[in-house]
């Protein structure tokens, strides 16, 4: 198959949109981000100063 100039610039366009694409729901599907674990550290740090967190036996 033989492609003109706009036909390769197209494919490299396409195929740029569909690896960014597929990147992004491989990464969304990694699990919690920095900041989502920052953030439930800081609440547990938070209840484990209060109490709440330990088990009252």
């Amino acid at each position: 198959m033989n492609f003109d100039a706009w036909q390769t610039i197209w494919l490299c366009v396409v195929c740029s949109v569909l690896v960014l694409g597929i990147d992004s729901v491989l990464a969304h599907r990694a699990g919690p981000t920095k900041t989502e674990l920052a953030r439930k550290r800081q609440r547990s740090n938070r209840t484990a100063q209060r109490g709440e967190g330990k088990i009252n036996e």
